[in-house]
């Protein structure tokens, strides 16, 4: 891997396309070139389809300033009725139509072979952007002569997002900190994706858009995340669709990730430490999350055996020594049950992690006049909670108890003031025990632990074994 280190930008004058494949839109008459391709891999995205077309048909960015290509990849549902729809009321809509390929990897590299923009961005079928993102990113990576820019992501549909990563905007990022996303919605210069021949794998392989992301990163000479926005909307579909949540092959993914791994080091050269911590990076984002509880437990013992086998080899070639100093202890531990081959500890070590994740249990439900008292156990291993609170279910007021020692070293006595519960909580309220800000965990409730009616209020056991309260009758009367 060739090193790109203090170089200068060759300025590459790209022409416009002359030739096209068959599209939907069509318009011979010379254009100037737009300052973003918006390129979208189509297949199989209906109905969230249509979201992401009327985001891009709203965009407050003139018409002529950006373009959209979207590659229909053999869809069978009607999405590619819609795409022609969208095509015929939109002069700078292109849609290409070929047989499907497997994969996003292949569309996407027409999308790119087909752009015009000075920038190229990436957006998936099933998301949708912001009204104002086309304008803004544009301007911002024009004013800073950006080479990629990160643009502030949000999940919908359940999906979880980078929430630190996107806390604030930054001119210019680290390659250390570029790696911590390798999802392929970036706005990108197209001049360095032909320069250095940045196109996406083809084949059926996972990690194929980090690997181009990787390779954009190590060519790239500034990167920015801008965060005053939330300019992509990222889903989880609730078909179940997304390729990220598929089965996965140990050695196909690890495979890829030692590609990855690689083409980092070719950048970082000799620079040993520097090289350590990006390689304890990568594997603690793509690796260490399959050995969590009850991920690593799913996997048939065949499969565990597998990803600990191709994972230590990893660990070999890419960080063979002075694991210490780039690991926490928590994580160091871990890793070296990896680089052992040790599947037995690790199986322990998960079953352990699934019981210190287990919802805490009520024990007792008594009320007195003017009180609601629980005894909550804890699950062995947990932390130390730090709270028991019932939240309203529409408003989201909260009523907060602490937490006293009870009997054993791992239940809990939590005291409620009736009228305060009545008060805050207007209908439905759902308990929760606090370990920390992003530890809020649901009470279970046995199903021969007795509900308690008192003043009007019913602390009960929900159809899915939780513990709720219902303040309804206490307020009527």
């Amino acid at each position: 891997m060739a090193l790109f280190k203090n170089r200068k930008r060759d300025k590459i004058v790209v022409s416009p396309i002359s030739e096209e494949p068959h599209a939907a839109s069509v318009d011979n008459a010379p254009q100037a070139a737009p300052l973003v391709s918006v390129v979208i891999p189509v297949y199989n995205s209906m109905p969230y389809l249509t979201e992401l077309l009327n985001s891009l048909e709203t965009q407050d960015l003139a018409a002529d300033k950006f373009e959209v290509i979207a590659v229909n990849d053999g869809s069978t549902d009607f999405g590619n009725e819609i795409l022609d729809i969208y095509a015929k009321r939109n002069s700078n809509f292109t849609i290409i139509h070929q047989e499907n390929s497997g994969w996003p990897g292949k569309p996407r590299n027409v999308g790119i072979e087909n752009a015009r923009g000075k920038y190229v961005f990436f957006c998936d079928a099933d998301d949708r952007l912001g009204s104002e993102a086309l304008r803004r990113m544009t301007s911002y990576a024009n004013k800073h002569d950006l080479d990629i820019l990160i643009p502030r992501m949000v999940g919908i549909g359940g999906r979880r997002v980078q929430t630190g990563f996107f806390s604030k905007t930054r001119p210019e990022i680290s390659l250390e900190l570029a790696l911590e996303s390798l999802s392929p919605q970036k706005m990108i210069r197209r001049e360095l994706m032909n320069k250095y021949s940045i196109r996406f794998r083809e084949d059926k392989v996972r990690l194929e858009d980090g690997m181009a992301m990787v390779q954009a990163y190590v060519a790239a000479e500034r990167i920015s995340i801008l965060a005053d926005y939330d300019y992509y909307e990222i889903r989880l579909r609730s078909d179940g669709q997304n390729i990220s949540v598929g089965l996965i092959d140990p050695a196909g993914y690890v495979a890829s990730l030692s590609h990855i791994a690689q083409t980092v080091r070719g950048r970082t050269g000799e620079d040993a430490d520097y090289t350590r911590r990006l390689m304890a990076g990568l594997f603690t984002r793509k690796a260490l999350s399959f050995y969590e509880g009850r991920r690593f437990m799913r996997y048939e013992p065949e499969a565990r055996q597998a990803w600990v086998d191709h994972h230590r080899a990893f660990l070999a070639e890419f960080i063979p020594t002075d694991r210490q100093s780039v690991f926490n202890p928590t994580r160091l531990s871990k890793v070296e049950l990896i680089s052992n081959g040790d599947l037995a500890a690790l199986e322990r070590l998960a079953t352990a992690e699934i019981e210190a994740a287990a919802n805490p249990v009520v024990q007792k439900i008594s009320a007195t006049e003017s009180t609601l008292e629980l005894i909550v156990a804890s699950p062995a291993g947990a932390p130390v909670p730090s709270g028991l609170f019932f939240e309203d279910r529409e408003s989201g007021k909260t009523v907060h108890a602490d937490l006293i020692a009870g009997a054993d070293s791992h239940s809990y006595v939590a005291t409620f003031a009736l009228p305060e519960l009545i008060n805050k909580i207007a209908r439905l309220g759902n308990a929760r025990v606090r370990y920390t800000d992003q530890d809020l965990r649901r009470i279970g409730v046995p199903e021969q632990t007795a509900e308690v009616v008192h003043g009007g209020v019913r602390a009960y056991r929900t159809a899915y074994g939780y513990l709720s309260l219902d303040t309804r009758k206490a307020r009527r009367d």
